[in-house]
């Protein structure tokens, strides 16, 4: 008896990940060139980005992976690109002494 196989693409739900990048430390530079080579190596058909900049005032932002950056190119000038969503501000607990 003949029978047809029918194949059926099953499309595997992207895992979402966060990449937290930049901050009030002296390494704020550093932590947005680490950013930027781990979006560019990601496996975009495996994971949905989501970029959590952090500028050096403290202000948490949801980026786009299109254009989070000035100068992205350059190491020396590489800067967080402001965006239009603000999600908190940390502000250090002082401390007695």
């Amino acid at each position: 008896m003949p029978f047809d196989v029918i194949w059926m693409e099953v499309e595997m739900a992207k895992m979402r990940v966060g990449i937290v990048f930049g901050g009030k430390s002296a390494e704020h530079e550093v932590s947005l060139q680490s950013a930027k080579n781990i979006v560019e190596a990601i496996d975009k058909s495996r994971f949905d980005v989501v970029l959590l900049g952090i500028d050096k005032q403290g202000l948490w932002h949801i980026n786009d992976a299109g254009n989070y950056l000035l100068n992205a190119q350059d190491p020396a000038r590489i800067a967080l690109r402001p965006s239009t969503v603000t999600l908190a501000q940390i502000r250090a607990a002082k401390r007695s002494s």
